[in-house]
């Protein structure tokens, strides 16, 4: 008979392998695609247009993730709704996979994002009940993994494609999320079978507590400080993947070739910051060093390419790419700055959905300031301006306060 120490090893064990699995599937539906795009064009026509709305979709899609993964999770808890996300994520595959036409293309990548969205936000929620003492280092790893889950796909996607087609070659990674969804299934059938067994006992199910309304969660000081640059790292982001490569071959002068390796350069910088965020968020009694380092770094590059795009536009993006340490560093906030698992998928959920929401109108927004100024000026400006918006969280995150304190007060207040 297996003992109880043995017991909480492996069920750690499983969580902490069912964490790396589905943060390796989060970036699929969003890595996958692009580099097919010639190919499918020849099946299924894709304008330009149609291919915005391809690009547009991810944030839009994260943001609705935000509002109803922490709902669903409080209904069905937590390991379930990640199983249901990962299941609506194979299916995506699927559809995808097979359609015949746009219009089947665009809901099998809907659903897709959607499932990974659910994995965006309930993820913190499940490092913080998995691992609540190794929050910076667990959150660090799958940071990593979901970079390179981000950076696999377009090296091998073509490749696939020539051992069939595009469809064999999207295909794979239904299959691929199907073996990254079975610990989920273990997981989900152990909070079921636990659920029903404390109902049963005489000590009742715990019920969770009301869910926070909305104006109080606009009065915690760390849900702002969280935030704020959760949401100016998520704008220069989807500007960056979206405009980048045009704006440096008009401002620095660089080739399609170049500008398309700068980009990937971006990519690449993700993995150490990856590693470095959350640990020095769980370790540093603040954040405000990542914050003070991420506005200069931020600032740098946009001052660069906005004074001096061709003299060091390598250095420039360096720059930019450092700067997104805030992003990883924000992930880690989620659970550091939560009292409870619920918690942290409500903060995740709040962020996110407002982060991305303004993220998605970013490259629309700022692509109508270059088509209407003639130059990428005006928009690097507001890149530019945004990025010391960072520095606003500075007073936010200052102390060590959790949201759920704060919502407590307030509602303290209220009464």
């Amino acid at each position: 008979m297996t003992d109880a120490p043995s017991g909480r090893r492996s069920e750690l064990l499983l969580g902490v392998v069912a964490i790396v699995l589905i943060a390796a599937t989060m970036r699929l539906p969003v890595a996958a695609l692009s580099p097919l795009a010639g190919r499918i064009d020849a099946d299924i026509p894709l304008s330009a247009l149609a291919l915005g709305a391809l690009g547009t979709a991810p944030p839009l899609a994260f943001a609705l993730a935000g509002v109803l993964a922490p709902r669903l999770a409080r209904r069905l808890q937590l390991e379930p709704t990640l199983l249901l996300a990962m299941l609506a994520m194979i299916a995506g595959h699927v559809v995808r996979a097979a359609a015949i036409d746009y219009a089947m293309l665009l809901v099998g990548t809907l659903v897709l994002l959607l499932g990974a969205g659910f994995g965006n936000v309930l993820l913190p929620a499940a490092v913080k009940k998995i691992t609540p003492n190794r929050i910076g280092a667990m959150t660090a790893a799958y940071a990593m993994i979901m970079s390179i889950g981000a950076a696999v796909p377009p090296l091998v996607a073509v490749p696939l494609a020539e051992l069939g087609d595009w469809r064999l070659s999207l295909a794979v990674w239904a299959a691929f999320v199907a073996v990254a969804a079975l610990p989920w299934i273990a997981l989900a059938v152990g909070a079921v079978r636990a659920r029903r067994a404390a109902i049963a006992s005489d000590e009742g199910m715990p019920v969770p507590g009301p869910r926070p309304r909305r104006a109080a969660l606009l009065r915690s000081p760390t849900l702002w400080g969280i935030g704020i640059p959760f949401t100016v790292s998520s704008i220069s982001a989807y500007a960056g993947y979206a405009l980048l490569p045009p704006l440096l071959r008009e401002t620095a002068g660089v080739g399609e070739a170049e500008a398309g390796a700068l980009l990937a350069l971006l990519g690449f910088l993700g993995l150490p910051l990856a590693a470095l965020g959350p640990v020095l968020a769980a370790r540093l009694r603040t954040p405000t060093p990542l914050l003070v380092a991420s506005t200069a770094l931020f600032g740098t590059a946009y001052a660069g390419l906005l004074l001096a795009p061709q003299a060091a536009t390598l250095l420039w993006m360096i720059a930019l790419g450092l700067g997104y340490i805030t992003f990883p560093m924000c992930l880690a906030l989620f659970a550091l700055r939560s009292r409870t698992p619920a918690m942290a998928s409500t903060v995740s959920g709040a962020v996110q959905t407002v982060g991305y929401s303004v993220a998605a109108l970013a490259p629309l927004l700022l692509g109508a300031l270059r088509d209407g100024t003639g130059s990428w000026s005006a928009a690097i400006a507001v890149l530019l301006a945004l990025s010391f918006a960072n520095l606003l969280a500075v007073p936010l995150l200052a102390r060590k306060g959790f949201v759920d304190d704060e919502l407590a007060s307030v509602e303290e207040l209220v009464r």
